[in-house]
């Protein structure tokens, strides 16, 4: 201890320190020949040693590391001595460490330095020089990086250098050290708050190992790696090699600037990434980037020349799997590498994703990328240059987008999305700068809210400009156009044609007011000019047609032609079918709207005339024709010779106008005989305008005249004209207008004279100058001045202002007025009373305030006497809330009476009455059924609450019903609703619950229930459902052209809904009831009109309807009925063939039917009809009647129009004939003879198939019969000969007449006497007799009897006497007994007597008696007929056993007779 003390002692003196560092330093300086210098060696008491002023220059005497200080323990003086230099801790303090590589030199001073310790050192053997120390710390140390070889030598300098490391050691050339903390300032101004890392340096590479980097705004992780060579540092950016791998860092981008400054501020970049190669060509793989800004990077970057001191020669080379960013994130990333290479336009894309590679220097780019945007899909491939002006950048390459929306890329709202591929080579990205040449396909373009297809682009592109080919193949638009449009120079140049195939105008959206709008033509264009007022030129229109749903129009072809001559210009028109005419002179186009104002308002003193060039002038004349207006207005119509005509002048006196006209129509209004001629320089007048004839819709004028002179700055205006129901209204206006000092204009009212009604009333009496109206130029704002208009003691004041559609008021004061005389007529609404008191309408913003205090006495609606009326309408305290007292006194009973208060405040106006009614007379409501409902009619009483929003509100209470009622005129019924039939109230809708109604005839009935909706007691609504038993529904009478008639009856549920201008009235699942006859008359008598309102359903309506649905109302008034029925036996239909003749076919039968009929003629029928039972009554001429049975099974299938329904029915004619002219052996005898007609078809024509039956003739005779007419021809002449005369005929001549005349008397006097109990039958039948050369015989008339005497005895007989004849006295007849002698009637005996069916020529009549037995044996074979008369047992014996019937079940009780359901 006291040889350690004294050793401190000795080494404390400063001689002795410097003694020691000098021998120290001499010692390696000899044995290594390095410059090492240590001021002082200490001892402290510790043991550490202590140097200071270290020193250690390099190879060229410079400072290479000072010291100003270290301390550290000597762990072996041993090792020390033997240059082994082994230390503890060691702390420095104010070093500095230069690192410098000199002029025209490779390696370091720092090489150098070490080197003397390796390979330059004369000792042999490997380096023995070591530097350990466990703990080395550095306390502001300086660090320098100098390059004398650089034109900036000092590359960055340290300072502020603090620095922690363990595990430091110097093992000859190689250096290793964890480094715990190390930071300090950079010279370019980054602060390194923190770098840890596992550092190691040899001769070959440089690592840091775990790296870790903070500054004040980055964190930097992972591993990096420096491979060299010694003497590759004096090229380090662009041969020492760089491997990295970085994971979660988070980079500033400003602070990144320091070592490229292309980075934008202000930015940070999260990313992962391997990086490898030189700085100059630094390769960037697995990157993985997200910025501050929302960019994101996900693939692999080529950094080329990245510190490279060249010029321009930085390059990029990217390989993007994803690329996420937006224009204004990616510029802002790299303002001026990225912001000068990405076109500007790119920033209206929004978000992007992009896929792809791309190659970016200073002077160019090449891109091939997929990209997926806010506005759609693209693909590009495309290379750029001159990318300095970058929206000025040339380009070549191709460009495909997909559904990308181009029309926000080019700011034009009409374009939407597009589909194509075009290559292009040209400049620009902006639509002021495009210049390219373009070819490909568009395949899709959503222009005007349509998409086109199918369009070829060919041709240059520029900024207003397009010179090439053109070619849309569309299936709304096929055009060509080739040629050239420039508006891209101040001389504007046109020269194409465009051919227009087609063009579906209305499908296209070009044209809305056409539903059908196809335009086909050929357009030429000519022309050259700087503007619209100096171009010369042509348009030729050629083969031009025009189609809507109204017609197709086709115009001849014509020239829009512009020449001049010196200064004045013409441009004519030549087309015969649109206008024709011209116009010359000097003039600008922009100022002939202001020569046309300044020529009119020059007459007004205080007139503001507009700024316009001097010296123009225009004389003009066209003739406009009637069908390029149609075009445009379908219902507009000008008269034959219409022409305009006149000249306008700079000198507004110089202004003249000529406008004739024959006749000019506008759907129902129109105008005949118009003259407009206006004249400023004439001193009689300024304006003269007559029309003939007026026709407003609700009101109509003839000798219409309008005159005006200008006195000083005033307009002096005269009109009178003629109105009303045959002319009896007179209207003298004398009128001014002018404009004031406020330059507005001035309406004023002169006394006037007014007829209206048959009464005369004046305006302005007292021709002061208060009766006007003030307003604005745009017609806007409008101030009304008090305008009195009187009749005898009667008054009425006008008075208002307008100042926007929100904001307006009307006031009107009514003094001892009758209301006949200030009403309209109108057809179904007639009033009387005597108005009193005063009316004011308040519109403030958009809500109404209403007061008023106004009375009607005596109040008359439709003859219907209501009483006295009472309004009272004031405001209380508030300014927006009124009270309401509106009463109806009639004889002393207060019918109505409504009390409340109505609050008009702006954002919630609302109300609040109390309504009460006592028998209020309903009759005068009659108009409200809009012709569809009529006959209303009743008393109602009950109470009502009206409460909620003034705009909507909502109604609740009870009314009840005495002696109401309605009619359907168009179905001739009369509904009465039951005494105290309640109806509710709720919100605005009149509720129907259960409601009992009776029809007024019949007195079916039926109960409703649902809801009668309106809008504000407007736009009434029904939405009724009527449910009955049996209730009448129809009650109409055969008419002339009546589609239908007669009496139905139905049962089930029925649906009244929609407006009452539309009503449709729908029965569901409905069935007929008794008495129902519904007859369908078949008129030859075509009627011409207007059928527009027939509608024909499509396949899909059909479809539709069969579902109970309907797709398309019919645009037409009225009423609509909707019938679905389950047609059944109750009903006879009857289809009226010829109503004159009395020809029907009636019958009942079972079916589905769907009828759809409306007020206004349309009569269509769906379903099918069976026939049950029923007859076809042929009448002609009064004398001819045939009677067909209709047999059961037939059908009538209808499929819309009734006329052209399916028919398919068999009908039985029977009666008797001589066929003897058919025959080769004539008989002198009639036989039965029945005629089927089977007729198919359409109901109107039907196509009849005859043919014969004889069912009670021999064998022989009815085979000849059949081979007589085995003919089509010959049935069907026979059949129609049969029935018009009730016999037959070999030939035209030989047609007998007389049976139809006989049958016809026959069957007048059976209807007699027939009976139908079948017990007795008598018959007269009277026989014309023939006399042709094939048969003869004589008039007779007979007796039939028919009767059954008993079970067992029946009696047939005919007994006639022959008249006109010789032998009229003879009695001829046949008469037959049989009397049935068994059971089952099989074995009789008959007595009978009969007329010879033969004779021969000039015999007498002769008769045949006798007895006889007749056994009837029925068999199908000659075995069975023999084991019949062996046995004894005929088949009729055979009969089954008797099953017992069983009871019908529900549904067979619905089936017919003729069907019947399967038992199982």
């Amino acid at each position: 201890m006291l040889l350690f003390f004294i050793l401190f002692l000795i080494l404390s003196i400063p001689a002795v320190q410097t003694r020691l560092g000098r021998y120290v330093t001499d010692r390696v300086n000899a044995d290594f020949k390095t410059d090492i210098n240590i001021g002082r060696v200490g001892l402290q008491l510790n043991g550490d040693v202590e140097l200071k002023e270290i020193l250690i220059r390099d190879y060229k005497k410079d400072t290479l590391i000072s010291v100003g200080e270290l301390n550290s323990s000597i762990i072996s003086f041993r090792n020390l001595y033997k240059s082994k230099l082994n230390f503890g801790d060691i702390d420095l303090q104010d070093v500095v460490f230069n690192l410098i590589t000199y002029k025209g030199e490779s390696d370091t001073n720092l090489d150098v330095f070490v080197a003397k310790f390796d390979s330059d050192n004369p000792r042999v053997g490997p380096s023995e020089f070591l530097f350990s120390s466990s703990d080395v710390s550095i306390e502001d140390g300086i660090f320098r990086l100098l390059d004398e070889n650089l034109e900036t030598p000092k590359i960055f300098e340290f300072t502020n250098l603090n620095a922690n490391t363990t595990n430091f050691l110097i093992n000859g050339p190689e250096v290793s050290a964890r480094i715990n903390k190390f930071s300090f300032k950079d010279s370019r101004g980054i602060a390194v708050k923190n770098l840890m890392a596992n550092f190691e340096y040899t001769l070959e590479h440089m690592s840091f190992g775990d790296l870790n980097i903070e500054t004040e705004a980055s964190e930097l992780k992972g591993d990096l790696r420096f491979n060299y060579n010694r003497e590759d540092f004096k090229y380090f950016s662009d041969k020492v090699n760089v491997e990295a791998s970085f994971r979660d860092s988070d980079i500033s981008l400003t602070e990144l600037n320091v070592f490229f400054d292309e980075f934008g501020t202000e930015q940070h970049a999260n990313f992962n990434a391997d990086f490898s190669g030189t700085l100059n060509n630094l390769v960037a793989k697995n990157l993985n980037v997200s910025t501050s800004s929302n960019t994101r990077i996900i693939g692999a970057i080529t950094f080329e020349n990245l510190f490279s001191k060249e010029d321009d020669s930085f390059a990029l080379r990217g390989n993007f799997q994803n690329l996420a960013s937006n224009y204004r994130d990616l510029t802002a990333l790299m303002p001026r590498l990225l912001g000068n290479s990405i076109p500007t336009v790119i920033s209206k894309v929004g978000n992007f994703k992009i896929k792809g590679t791309s190659f970016i220097t200073t002077k160019r780019v090449e891109a091939d990328l997929e990209i997926d945007t806010d506005l759609g899909y693209i693909k590009s491939n495309l290379e750029l240059t001159n990318i300095d002006d970058i929206d000025n950048a040339n380009y070549v390459g191709n460009v495909v987008l997909e559904e990308f929306n181009i029309g926000a890329l080019i700011n034009d709202p009409l374009v939407e999305n597009t589909s194509l591929n075009l290559d292009v080579n040209g400049k620009g990205f902006t639509i002021e700068n495009l210049n390219t040449e373009v070819t490909g396909d568009i395949f899709v373009l959503n222009y005007n809210h349509y998409t086109y297809r199918d369009i070829k682009l060919s041709g240059d592109l520029g900024n207003s400009i397009f010179n090439g080919i053109l070619d849309v193949e569309d299936l709304n638009l096929q055009l060509n156009f080739n040629g050239l449009a420039d508006f891209s120079e101040d001389l504007k140049k046109f020269d194409f044609k465009a051919n227009v195939g087609y063009a579906n105008l209305s499908a296209l959206n070009f044209v809305t007011r056409d539903s059908i709008s196809e335009f086909r033509g050929l357009v030429t264009m000519s022309a050259v000019g700087t503007t619209i007022d100096n171009a010369v030129g042509s348009i030729n229109i050629k083969n031009t047609t025009y189609k809507n749903q109204d017609s197709n129009y086709e115009f001849q072809d014509f020239d829009i032609v512009s020449t001049f001559e010196d200064e004045e210009r013409t441009i004519a028109i030549n087309s015969p079918d649109i206008i024709e005419g011209s116009i010359t002179g000097q003039f600008k186009t922009k100022d002939i709207l202001g020569l046309v104002e300044n020529s009119v308002g020059s007459i007004y003193t205080n007139f503001v005339p507009n700024v316009v060039d001097k010296g123009q002038y225009i004389d003009f004349r066209f003739n406009i024709y009637s069908k390029i207006a149609a075009v445009f207005y379908k219902d507009l119509t000008l008269g034959k010779n219409t022409f305009i005509e006149g000249k306008i002048e700079t000198d507004e006196k110089g202004f003249e106008l000529t406008f004739n006209s024959p006749e000019i129509k506008f759907k129902d209004y129109f105008a005949n005989n118009i003259n407009v001629n206006i004249d400023n320089s004439n001193p009689l007048y300024n304006t003269y305008i007559e029309i003939d004839s007026l026709n407003a819709g609700i009101y109509n004028a003839s000798q219409f005249s309008l005159i005006n002179v200008t006195r000083r700055d005033t307009l002096l205006i005269k009109t009178e004209f003629k109105g009303g129901e045959n002319n009896k209204d007179d209207f003298q206006l004398n009128l001014f207008y002018t404009i004031d000092k406020t330059n507005k204009s001035v309406v004023g009212i002169r006394k006037s004279d007014v007829r209206f009604k048959g009464y005369n009333w004046l305006l302005n009496a007292k021709k002061d100058s208060l009766n006007k109206i003030q307003f604005d130029r745009d017609f806007k704002a409008f101030n009304i001045f008090p305008i009195r208009i009187t009749h005898e003691d009667e008054e009425i004041v006008v008075s208002g202002a307008i100042k926007d559609s929100l904001n307006k008021s009307f006031n009107v004061d009514f003094k001892d007025v009758e209301l006949v005389k200030i009403t309209p007529r109108i057809d179904s609404l007639a009033l009387r009373g005597l108005v009193n008191g005063k009316l004011d309408v308040v519109q403030n913003d958009g809500v109404y305030l209403p007061k008023s205090n106004v009375e009607i006495s005596s109040l008359f609606v439709n003859d219907y006497d209501l009483g006295n009326l009472s309004a009272k309408i004031e405001g209380n305290n508030s300014i927006t809330n009124y009270d309401v007292d509106v009463t109806l006194i009639n004889d002393n009973l207060k019918s109505f009476d409504a009390k409340g208060t109505i609050d008009v405040a702006q954002k919630n106006p609302t109300i609040d009455l109390d309504v009460t009614f006592e028998e209020f007379m309903l009759d005068p409501l009659n108009p409200l059924g809009e012709g569809v409902i009529s006959n209303i009619r009743g008393l109602v009483s009950g109470y009502a609450n009206v409460t909620g929003s003034l705009n909507k509100p909502a109604i609740y209470g009870e009314l009840l019903l005495d002696r109401a009622g309605l009619s359907i005129p168009y179905l001739n019924v009369d509904y009465g609703f039951d005494f105290d039939s309640k109806v509710s109230l709720r919100g605005q809708q009149f509720i129907f619950n259960d409601v009992a109604m009776t029809d007024s005839k019949y007195f079916s009935k039926g109960s409703l229930n649902g809801f009668i909706a309106h809008n504000n007691f407007s736009d009434w609504k029904l939405g009724l459902e009527l449910t009955t038993d049996r209730l009448l529904v129809l009650n109409t009478e055969e008419s002339e052209d009546e589609l239908y008639y007669g009496t139905g009856f139905i049962s089930g549920k029925a649906e009244i809904k929609g407006p009452t201008e539309q009503l449709v009235i729908k029965v569901i699942n409905g069935r007929t009831e008794a008495g129902t006859e519904f007859f369908i008359p078949l008129n030859d008598a075509e009627s011409f009109g207007d059928n527009s309102f027939i509608h024909f359903l499509s396949p899909e309506e059909k479809a539709n309807r069969i579902k109970g649905e309907i797709t398309e109302q019919i645009e037409i008034k009225g009423l609509v009925l909707d019938f679905d029925l389950n047609v059944n036996e109750n009903a006879t239909i009857e289809i009226v063939i010829d109503k004159e003749a009395g020809s029907t076919i009636k019958g009942r039968g079972v079916g589905g039917l769907n009828f759809l009929i409306n007020t206004n003629g349309t009569f269509n029928m769906w379903g099918d009809f069976v026939v049950l039972e029923g007859f076809y009554n042929f009448k002609y001429g009064g004398f001819v009647e045939k009677k067909f049975k209709v047999e059961q099974g037939g059908s009538i299938v209808w499929e819309g129009e009734p006329m052209g329904a399916e028919i398919n029915l068999k009908a039985l004619y029977a009666g008797n004939a001589n066929p003897s002219v058919l025959l080769d052996n004539p008989i002198n005898q009639s036989i039965d003879v029945e005629v089927e007609i089977h007729l198919t078809g359409k109901l109107e024509q039907p196509d009849p198939q005859f043919d014969f039956r004889f069912p009670n003739v021999s064998s022989t005779v009815k085979s000849e019969l059949e081979y007589r007419l085995s003919s089509k021809e010959e049935r069907d002449n026979q059949a129609l000969i049969f029935l018009m005369s009730g016999g037959f005929s070999s030939g035209v001549t030989g047609a007998n007449f007389t049976g139809t005349i006989s049958e016809r008397l026959t069957g007048i006097v059976n209807n007699l006497f027939g009976t139908s109990n079948g017990n007795l039958d008598v018959g007269f039948d009277f026989e014309i007799g023939q006399d042709t050369p094939e048969l003869q015989t004589d008039n007779k008339v007979g007796v039939t009897l028919q009767t059954k005497i008993s079970e067992k005895i029946l009696v047939n007989g005919k007994v006639g006497v022959p008249f006109g004849s010789a032998s009229q006295t003879v009695i001829s007849g046949n008469v037959q007994i049989d009397l049935l002698l068994n059971e089952d009637g099989t074995l009789r005996a008959k007595v009978f007597n009969r007329e010879n069916s033969i004779r021969n020529f000039g015999e007498e009549i002769g008769y045949t008696q006798g007895v006889g037995l007749s056994y009837n044996v029925e068999f199908d074979s000659f075995k069975e007929l023999l084991r019949i008369i062996f046995t004894g047992e005929n088949r009729k014996d055979k009969n089954p056993p008797q099953q017992e019937s069983k009871p019908k079940t529900a549904e067979e009780k619905l089936l017919p007779d003729y069907m019947m359901m399967k038992e199982e």
